[in-house]
């Protein structure tokens, strides 16, 4: 063998090993999702709740992150952005599971990807900047939950789904509007937030107006909605927006409460029954 020769096998046997063992990660991640196995799917009903609920996950970091720089200890706001990181990334790995269209897979592939860049920030340092940065990517992460949610919808194309997909949209619009109040309180004064602040109450109005004329409520769907309306109303009263006189507590309080019955609406609604 020639001088150097055995150095230059030694790293050809190397790099072939090196290959193989990425094809060997490559195999098992497919096998098994990153993020614990996935549970299985029932129903697109429950796909969309699901992949609705990703949506409201994507302000709901956003919010809790920003809790968590202000100090605004109600409910546990470090516990709700780890348990949101946990609930993301299992629900994605049952959508893909789920899915069968190409539009489907292909939606969660570019939610994915998103998601890998959203979640580094979201585990990091929390302060302004940080916050800031999570925004813009909880923006994109929201527009890419949305496209799994309507492929979905467009598979499913009945009337109870689309039914689902607008109470479950209503559990994102809770948490985007305390993400907006939360940063304006925390002196981030951004036109833009005041703007999608007034946007999305006003998109949550109209389709809880939606909602309440749904063919499709039952007695106890109308009882869940009967205390969404009470809050929405309470909601209006308290969402005082003049400049150092932000109720952020309040806020936080009120739309956990939304957000909370309209899980549960949207639940049900994922279980009626439609002749």
């Amino acid at each position: 063998m020639r001088p150097g020769q055995f150095d230059y096998v030694s790293k050809e046997v190397h790099m072939c090993c090196q290959k193989i063992y990425y094809l060997i990660l490559l195999c098992l991640s497919l096998c098994f999702p990153i993020g614990g196995s996935a549970e299985p799917i029932e129903d697109y009903a429950e796909a969309i709740n699901q992949a609705g609920r990703q949506r409201m996950l994507s302000q709901r970091m956003v919010k809790a992150f920003v809790q968590i720089g202000q100090q605004i200890l109600f409910a546990n706001p470090r516990e709700q952005l780890n348990s949101a990181i946990r609930l993301y990334q299992k629900q994605l790995n049952n959508l893909k599971s789920f899915a069968s269209s190409v539009n489907t897979k292909q939606a969660l592939m570019e939610a994915e990807s998103v998601w890998e860049r959203y979640r580094r920030v979201a585990g990091g340092a929390v302060n302004i900047k940080n916050a800031i940065k999570l925004n813009g990517l909880s923006e994109e992460l929201l527009q890419a939950s949305q496209q799994v949610v309507q492929a979905l919808v467009q598979e499913a194309g009945t009337e109870k789904a689309h039914i689902v997909d607008i109470s479950g949209r209503q559990r994102m619009l809770s948490q985007r509007m305390a993400k907006y109040y939360l940063f304006l309180s925390w002196g981030v004064e951004d036109p833009q937030f005041h703007s999608e602040f007034k946007k999305a109450e006003l998109e949550y109005s109209q389709a809880l107006a939606e909602l309440n004329g749904s063919s499709l409520n039952t007695v106890e769907i109308k009882e869940v909605l009967d205390k969404v309306n009470k809050q929405w109303r309470f909601f209006q009263l308290t969402k005082i927006m003049d400049k150092g006189q932000y109720l952020p507590s309040v806020v936080a309080r009120t739309t956990e409460k939304l957000l909370q019955d309209m899980n549960q609406a949207t639940g049900m609604y994922a279980k009626v029954s439609v002749m």
